[in-house]
């Protein structure tokens, strides 16, 4: 299993966990500008994968106020929505 999450997270999962990282560039060396994915966490179930996507990325933000945060969250949680519905 392999689902992308808007263009910034890849959801995978193997026998014992859900898996969930972040893709990234390098920026240096003779790899720039080539993708990596830098893991985030492993979860034992669904829910909590993406509970734990959702969390890093508000911290990741820049929101500045209790409502951009609701936004915030209401857009990532819609992306993963999307996204598993997708991949079903």
């Amino acid at each position: 299993m392999k689902i992308n999450i808007g263009d910034k997270y890849v959801l995978t999962a193997d026998q014992f966990q859900f898996i969930v990282q972040e893709r990234k560039v390098v920026k240096e060396g003779k790899n720039a500008g080539g993708e990596y994915l830098s893991l985030v966490g492993y979860f034992p179930k669904l829910s909590q994968a993406i509970a734990g996507l959702i969390h890093l990325d508000v911290q990741m933000s820049d929101v500045q106020s209790l409502q951009e945060m609701e936004r915030h969250i209401r857009r990532v949680s819609e992306q993963c929505e999307q996204a598993i519905k997708e991949a079903v």
